[in-house]
């Protein structure tokens, strides 16, 4: 017999911490993509429908920026909707859409970054880490990404920023070897614009990055400013289009504590510390952030660039990462005078992960250097370090409360509340068939599925949920009550 090869049996080592990191993110995807299929349609969905039905696709695009918000893109998104598809049709599958466009979305920026193949398994595997431990660390997955308004409004500038990074990064190579920007700078300036006019968190992320690039532009001699110039110009023009609509303060009227600046200062402080603690305490991001270095050696394994990183970038890194939950807080504190929206908040979750994983490869890279990371990777000691930590990702994966809780939901919860909707939907279609327009439906008297479920009419018919409700279905009036009394 042989003796047993210890390199054998460092390669199956090595190769187990992969596989164990990738069985553990398609379980968190493929379970959120399962809880869409109990995903339904609210509030501002049937809002936005009704008023599509009633003044057109124009008319009512317009009647929005006038009198609500000025997201021109978002608003697009699930104003279109319902034009091209019944509003039902196709509901379920948006989170999964979403999910997939995020995955992808991630691995065009590292494939960008490290110049290596979209779907090289480093880059794929990265990708799905990033998005698994985004979905788990979400304070509402029901607003921000199985409601259609939220999903749109949020994930698809959550989409989009890692493009435009990419892109950017692209458009810097191409004018370094003197090649044609024209065609990269179009692709980035469509991506922009539909970015900045989804939400006001990405909108100021992103107009910070036009800014730091033109700056970065003058510093290095300005020979190649024209382009970076564009990009800000466009920026700013789109910033002023959802600032300057009359319907953000028609909206900011409802909130009497908006435009203290004391209070919003210090609600942005206390708020930043709070959701800070939050997310760096999470057993997943801390696991996550362990492994950044084995991935980033892992990927630079692949690629020819090369990276200088200096302390003073690391620093101004950190330092703006750090400063997002606080920075991106305060408009909210600004206009609301109270806290964000739990989506708005998993808006800056998002891009602060990003930061938070691009500085930490950062560090990586500053403190081993390209050589040493990779010879680290393929030692003995780092291939049972990231079998170790994959392990205990898996745990962190499988014992995580919004695991547990998607799971419970998709197990016990969503189910019965999926039968209650359609239910009612068919006593509505024979409360039409009768000739009824005042319809009282059952209360729902079960466990509100927490992941999916973001809000429903109201027991009072003249609640604008019930209104919009009731004039999508071409009721006059429905509202909840007791055991689902029905009068004419």
């Amino acid at each position: 017999m042989q003796a047993d090869n210890p390199r054998a049996g460092l390669s199956a080592i090595a190769k187990t911490g992969p596989y164990l990191l990738l069985a553990a993110s398609l379980v968190v995807l493929l379970l959120f993509i399962l809880l869409g299929q109990y995903a339904h349609p609210s509030s501002d969905d049937f809002c936005m429908a009704s008023g599509v039905n009633q003044f057109g696709l124009g008319g009512q695009l317009w009647k929005h920026y006038f009198e609500w918000s000025g997201r021109y893109s978002s608003n697009a998104l699930y104003a279109v909707y319902p034009v091209v598809f019944d509003l039902f049709d196709a509901y379920k599958f948006i989170p999964a859409i979403m999910i997939a466009a995020l995955v992808v979305s991630m691995a065009f920026f590292l494939s960008t970054l490290f110049a290596t193949r979209l779907f090289a398994r480093p880059v794929v595997l990265a990708s799905l880490c990033f998005v698994s431990v985004y979905l788990l660390g979400m304070l509402s997955p029901a607003s921000g990404l199985f409601w259609m308004a939220g999903a749109f409004t949020y994930q698809t500038a959550n989409v989009l920023v890692p493009v435009v990074l990419g892109l950017l990064v692209r458009l810097a190579e191409r004018q370094k070897q003197d090649q044609a920007v024209v065609p990269v700078l179009a692709i980035a300036l469509a991506a922009i614009v539909v970015a900045m006019g989804a939400n006001e968190t990405s909108m100021l992320a992103l107009t910070a990055v036009a800014l730091l690039g033109v700056l970065l532009q003058l510093r290095s001699g300005g020979a190649r400013l024209w382009p970076w110039v564009a990009i800000l110009l466009v920026t700013l023009a789109c910033f002023a289009l959802v600032y300057l609509s009359p319907g953000n303060e028609i909206r900011a009227a409802d909130f009497p504590m908006r435009h203290d600046l004391s209070r919003s200062i210090a609600g942005s402080l206390s708020g930043g510390l709070k959701i800070l603690w939050i997310w760096v305490s999470n057993p997943v991001f801390i696991v996550a952030t362990l492994l950044v270095p084995f991935a980033v050696a892992g990927l630079s394994a692949l690629s020819g660039r090369r990276f200088t990183v200096s302390v003073p970038m690391v620093a101004a890194m950190l330092a703006a990462t750090v400063a997002l939950p606080f920075l991106l807080q305060f408009p909210a504190w600004w206009s609301m005078g109270g806290w964000p929206p739990p989506r708005t908040v998993d808006a800056i979750y998002f891009l602060f992960l990003l930061g938070w994983f691009v500085t930490t490869g950062a560090v990586t890279v500053h403190y081993r250097g390209r050589e040493n990371s990779n010879a680290g990777h393929t030692g003995r000691g780092s291939a049972a370090a990231v079998t170790v930590l994959s392990l205990v990702f898996v745990f962190a994966v499988l014992q995580h409360d919004a695991l547990k809780l998607a799971k419970a939901d998709m197990l016990q919860h969503a189910p019965p509340y999926d039968d209650y909707l359609n239910a009612r939907y068919r006593t509505i279609e024979q409360a039409l068939a009768d000739n009824r327009r005042y319809l009282v439906v059952a209360d729902y008297e079960r466990v509100y599925p927490r992941m999916v479920y973001f809000n429903d009419i109201m027991r009072n018919p003249g609640h604008w949920r019930n209104v919009c409700y009731a004039d999508y279905f071409g009721l006059e009036k429905i509202r909840r009550g007791g055991k689902g009394r029905r009068s004419q």
